[in-house]
Order: C-alpha cells, then sequence, then structure tokens
C-alpha cells in the first residue's frame, strides 16, 4: 500500500433535503452514531444511489464522493490537521444516550493519534502494495481521524486508487449504546444483512447494497466484546449531481475494500475506545 496526497476537496451539498422523513426514522434507529456531516450523508443512500459530499461551483453535472473534513484546529504533535471538524451545517444535538461502559476519558487528540496511527499500520498489512490510500484531507497524507463532539465519535474518511479505478471508505469508532444489540437493524439494506459471529467476540454486521449500474456500497459494522463499535462503509462508485438529477457512476469493477477486509479492519486490537 502506498499513501498519496488528495486533491483539494469540493464544497459540500446540504443532503440532508434529500432525506424523508421516513429515512430521517430509519437513520435515527440505525445510524445513532453517525457522524456530524457524515449522518446525512450515510441517510442519503436511503433515498439516493450514492453518498453525496459536494458539488462544484459552475454549471452543468458536479462529481461528489466521500464527505470532506474541514478543520477548525491547528494540527497536534502527530497530527496532519486538526482533530475537531467544522460543522457544515446546523450541529446536531449532543448523544445522550447510555453506553454499555462509562464513556472514554482519553483526550481526543490522544485517541485521534492513536487511532489514527492503527488504521494506517492496518491498511498497510491488509491491503495490496498496488491500491494507493489517499486523505480526503488536503494537509494529510493518510486518513486521519477526528472527532465530533456532538456524536462522541471518531471518524475517518479516505478514498483508494488502483490504476484508473477507484472508490473511497469511511471508518467510524464509538461506543456501543447500551440498549442495542448488533443485528440487521444496522444494515441500510436488511436484504443482504449477515450477522456474523467472530472468534475474538465480536459480533460483525455486514450488508452490500446495490446502487444500479454495477456500484455496491458495502457496510459493516463491528460490535466488539470491549464496548466498542467500528462501523466502516466503502464503495466502488460515485454520484454526479446535474440539477435535479444524480447519475452512478461505477469507478471500480469491485469494491477495493471488501467487507472481509472492513470485518479484519473493525476487528484490530488497537482501534478502540479503551485502549
Amino acid at each position: 500500500m502506498r499513501a498519496a496526497v488528495a486533491t483539494p476537496p469540493p464544497t459540500r451539498i446540504d443532503v440532508e433535503e434529500l432525506i424523508s422523513g421516513d429515512a430521517r426514522r430509519r437513520r435515527h434507529r440505525a445510524w445513532t452514531f453517525a457522524g456530524t456531516g457524515v449522518a446525512a450523508a450515510v441517510a442519503a443512500v436511503l433515498v439516493t444511489p450514492a453518498i453525496l459530499a459536494g458539488e462544484g461551483n459552475g454549471p452543468g453535472p458536479s462529481a461528489v464522493g466521500p464527505p470532506r473534513s474541514v478543520s477548525t484546529a491547528t494540527a497536534a504533535p502527530g497530527l496532519c490537521t486538526g482533530v475537531t471538524p467544522k460543522p457544515t451545517g446546523p450541529e446536531p444535538p449532543l448523544q445522550s444516550h447510555d453506553t454499555v461502559r462509562d464513556r472514554p476519558t482519553e483526550p481526543p487528540t490522544t485517541a485521534a493519534a492513536r487511532l489514527s496511527a492503527v488504521l494506517g499500520a492496518v491498511l498497510e498489512a491488509e491491503l495490496p502494495d498496488d491500491i494507493v490510500v489517499e486523505s480526503v484531507q488536503p494537509s494529510c497524507s493518510r486518513p486521519q481521524f477526528q472527532y465530533h463532539p456532538r456524536y462522541r465519535h471518531y471518524e475517518a474518511v479516505g478514498d483508494l486508487q488502483r490504476g484508473t479505478s477507484s472508490g473511497w471508505f469511511m471508518v467510524t469508532v464509538d461506543a456501543s449504546p447500551a440498549s442495542d444489540e448488533a443485528s440487521c437493524a444496522y444494515a441500510p439494506d436488511e436484504r443482504t444483512c449477515e450477522v456474523l459471529d467472530q472468534p475474538d467476540g465480536s459480533v460483525a454486521v455486514v450488508s452490500s447494497t446495490p446502487l444500479g449500474e454495477g456500484v455496491v456500497q458495502a457496510t459493516v459494522s463491528v460490535f466488539r466484546p470491549d464496548g466498542t463499535v467500528v462501523q466502516l462503509m466503502a464503495s466502488n462508485g460515485r454520484v454526479t449531481r446535474d440539477g435535479n438529477e444524480h447519475v452512478t457512476t461505477r469507478t471500480a469493477e469491485e469494491l477495493l475494500l471488501t467487507t472481509a477486509q472492513m470485518v479484519t479492519i473493525g476487528r484490530t486490537a488497537g482501534l478502540t475506545l479503551y485502549p
């Protein structure tokens, strides 16, 4: 695996306007701990055929892909950008649900640096050498976790490149809600969902949603026995927006990050809120 710096990010669009009332209810149930900005993008898959992240400023179609992060703080030692991203819209209410363990007290700067190092190492171990991992943060050479205070979780997003093929992925690390169980209620598409028990006691909820034109969005939620839940998403496609039209475009023949690799990443020992 090689790392490369991503090109400057496009401007985000507000995908909340695309989400119907039913989709909002499903989002609240299935994505209680989705991130600032990304919560809307994740929910958008329920009503549109891809993650919407940005749009160009000129006329004609605009390319969109994984959510981009904008930092409001100077990077701390060991980090390439600030830990807390700038909200792209109205801030959501503070997530106050009970968790299976007391919420972690590790400082966000420390946790973001630790989690980013772990993610970088496992991506290097799992991905073949011909896949380039690109950061969506212009100042970073590899994906870095950022902390979303209102959702109390950490999130990293990256692009994948193999020759002319490309894709994207997102990783979220959160404390497991006390009232929730690992089930297909957390899969965007319950029809393709599997619940897989892992040897270490983790439970992986895996689903792959066809989005048309050969594009697939894979989602994996790994509920770990230590009280951490790691959510991963990946796709081999993107969407262009031309006025009110959304066109799905396949950017790779297959996922550049497979569901098996996503499960392995979610089970990685250091990818936890309770080190």
